[in-house]
């Protein structure tokens, strides 16, 4: 099995023998011009420089990109989660740790150990929202408040109302007796699934 730094010095190799023309990038196998689009692009290559370096189509990098992205795709995994958290509190408190022993040092001015309370601070607080995000720290019910208020600018008067009530009867009483009945047996279903 080869480790990620064989895996570098053997793009390293390859890119050399291809800048000196030493290597023809045509020769190359499918899996190392995969393994030098991997290596490129975290390099901070485009997809065009490295087609050009490599002599081949900017279709078949980002069909090679493709393949590395589904090659390094995650499953779901519970335990994937627990490590990740674990990994986020390990790295939180390293980082925590080298703050305090710079502000150990005797020649740390007062300034910068303000300023590295802060930064334990928010890394803390930080850490924190991640684990609740992550479900693994309980958050604080939140309440909402809500202020109703009525108008009672736009009120209607009672007479108001009865004449609307009696309009409305008007329209019922103008609508064929077959569309009536329809819409009460509706209500009456609708109200009988309800209780």
């Amino acid at each position: 099995m080869s480790t990620p730094k064989s895996k570098e010095l053997r793009c390293f190799d390859i890119l050399q023998g291809i800048k000196k023309g030493t290597t023809d990038p045509a020769s190359l196998l499918p899996n190392q011009r995969k393994l030098l689009v991997s290596f490129l692009v975290a390099e901070g290559q485009s997809t065009t420089e490295i087609a050009h370096l490599l002599k081949v189509s900017d279709r078949t990098i980002e069909r090679d990109k493709k393949n590395i992205r589904e090659e390094n795709a995650l499953s779901r995994d519970p335990k994937l989660a627990n490590i990740i958290a674990g990994r986020l509190v390990d790295e939180a408190q390293v980082c925590i740790q080298r703050i305090r022993k710079f502000q150990r040092d005797s020649n740390c001015p007062p300034a910068a150990k303000i300023e590295g309370e802060k930064g334990c601070f928010h890394i803390v607080d930080s850490l924190a929202e991640r684990l609740q995000s992550m479900g693994y720290l309980p958050t604080a019910a939140k309440k909402l408040e809500a202020d109703l208020t009525h108008h009672m600018e736009n009120t209607l008067s009672l007479d108001e109302i009865e004449s609307e009530a009696q309009r409305l009867q008007d329209i019922k009483t103008s609508l064929p007796a077959n569309k009536t009945k329809r819409v009460e047996s509706k209500t009456i279903k609708q109200k009988r699934g309800k209780s």
